[in-house]
């Protein structure tokens, strides 16, 4: 059984996953260089939504199981598929785009659909050892990563220029506090907490975890998208699709040590491989769950080829960041919404029936 703390680990190892690849990007298109202070405002606004879900979300099942204690085998499978697309859309940009960021970072010479079949060889391994042995590594891992994070972006505050991020409100209000709420979907991966319900002891697991992970998975998301903006003037902040591998090119420490990206990508790397394990088990337990069948390690394989597919598609990582750009700014409506409607449903039957 998952403990609160590993819970909150793989939670924020999931938001911080989303912020190292394109989203810092997405937010500066949408905010200019406020996107910081939009990240402060989702930060915000998830905590606020979150403290809802714990009010109404008394079940100690997840969705799918909730969804079929009301509606039975219809909204059983509904909500499954729509779970495993909003999940699939969190997780299919990264299978494309992650082998992409390492034949260019570590490995030049190499094929990237040679390092992308090793990597998602890689996560189908992980997902096979199961979803409590992630969790322990999740466990160990997180703290040290948030250790090197934080000289990260110690390292950084020399190249800092406080005019970057001036006019102070970068694209305007309507553009940070109106349709910058879509910077909601960062916190998209919420739902996996929600998933993990039945692999923990109790419900104050999964709402702790939750509260404790969006405020410093956001914390992480404020201060990757602040040294972003203060390093980088606005629009040349626009140009960059994978803006943190930008920032690790900024520090320079000595000519014995002068590449300290190769210290982050091996950090990056790991936390990576954590989350597409972590998802590639849920995803296999969620169309388990969803259609009733007990073969996981062939669930996991058509999952696993399904999402190669749907990678390949984008014809560049250029398209595959503008595809990411347009579908994920939504994957926050079904992940909020979801608990809170079920939530209340679920209550008010519960009530009828004592």
């Amino acid at each position: 059984m998952l403990t609160q703390k590993q819970l909150t680990t793989i939670s924020i190892n999931t938001i911080a996953v989303k912020m190292l690849l394109t989203y810092p990007r997405v937010l500066v298109m949408m905010c200019g260089n406020a996107a910081w202070i939009n990240m402060i405002y989702c930060t915000a606004l998830a905590v606020m939504i979150f403290g809802a879900i714990r009010l109404v979300y008394n079940s100690n099942k997840n969705l799918i199981d909730v969804a079929e204690d009301i509606g039975g085998n219809v909204l059983r499978i509904s909500v499954c598929v729509l779970i495993f697309a909003v999940m699939s859309i969190n997780i299919v940009g990264l299978i494309r785009i992650f082998p992409e960021i390492i034949k260019l970072v570590l490995l030049q010479n190499t094929y990237e659909e040679v390092i992308g079949i090793v990597f998602v060889a890689a996560l189908v391994l992980g997902a096979m050892c199961g979803i409590d042995s992630i969790g322990r590594v999740h466990e160990i891992f997180v703290p040290v990563a948030g250790i090197i994070f934080g000289i990260f972006i110690l390292l950084l505050i020399p190249g800092f220029n406080i005019e970057s991020i001036m006019p102070i409100l970068g694209k305007g209000v309507f553009n940070i506090f109106i349709e910058g709420i879509s910077g909601l979907s960062v916190f998209s991966d919420i739902l996996l907490l929600n998933m993990l319900i039945s692999h923990t002891k109790s419900l104050d697991n999964y709402k702790r975890a939750g509260t404790k992970s969006i405020v410093i998975g956001g914390l992480c998301a404020v201060l990757i998208t602040a040294a972003y903006c203060l390093s980088y003037v606005y629009p040349a902040s626009e140009n960059f699709l994978i803006p943190v591998y930008q920032l690790e090119r900024m520090i320079y420490l000595s000519n014995f040590f002068s590449r300290f990206e190769a210290v982050f990508q091996f950090i990056w790397t790991i936390s990576i491989l954590l989350y597409g394990s972590v998802y590639f088990a849920v995803l296999t337990e969620v169309w388990e769950k969803g259609f009733r069948i007990r073969s996981s390690k062939i669930v996991l394989c058509a999952i696993s080829i399904l999402l190669i597919g749907a990678s390949v598609f984008p014809r560049s990582l250029g398209a595959t960041a503008e595809w990411e750009t347009v579908i994920t700014r939504w994957t926050y409506i079904p992940v909020f919404l979801l608990p809170i409607i079920f939530g209340i449903i679920d209550t008010v039957k519960r009530k009828r029936k004592k």
